[in-house]
């Protein structure tokens, strides 16, 4: 192998280490969550995780049902269900990489 093709091999390798290290973690996504979406949440020993989302000031309790999160190494995809009080759907869908999440449609 010439001198070009291992500098290419080594700058695509020094690349995906630099994406799985910046790789968002869940902690980087409930702060993006509550910054983008005002949900935040709070645990207590009697009532569990509680969820809350703050709407023009105003905060509401709402329900986690479910979600997924696919961890592929150099970025991350987070699908999460709620409902409000009203029986209301929230979906959050978010991707993440480089330390930085994106909405999803």
């Amino acid at each position: 192998m010439n001198k070009k093709g291992r500098n290419v091999i080594l700058v695509v390798i020094l690349a995906i280490l630099i994406l799985v290290f910046t790789n968002p973690n869940e902690a980087d996504y409930e702060q993006w969550l509550a910054e983008e979406h005002g949900i935040h949440y709070t645990n207590s020993p009697e009532m569990g995780r509680e969820y809350v989302m703050s709407t023009n000031g105003v905060d509401q309790k709402i329900e986690y049902r479910r979600g997924a999160i696919q961890h592929a190494g150099i970025y991350t995809i987070y699908d999460k269900h709620y409902t409000d009080a009203e029986g209301n759907d929230i979906n959050i869908k978010a991707f993440g990489i480089l330390k930085m999440l994106f909405n999803r449609s």
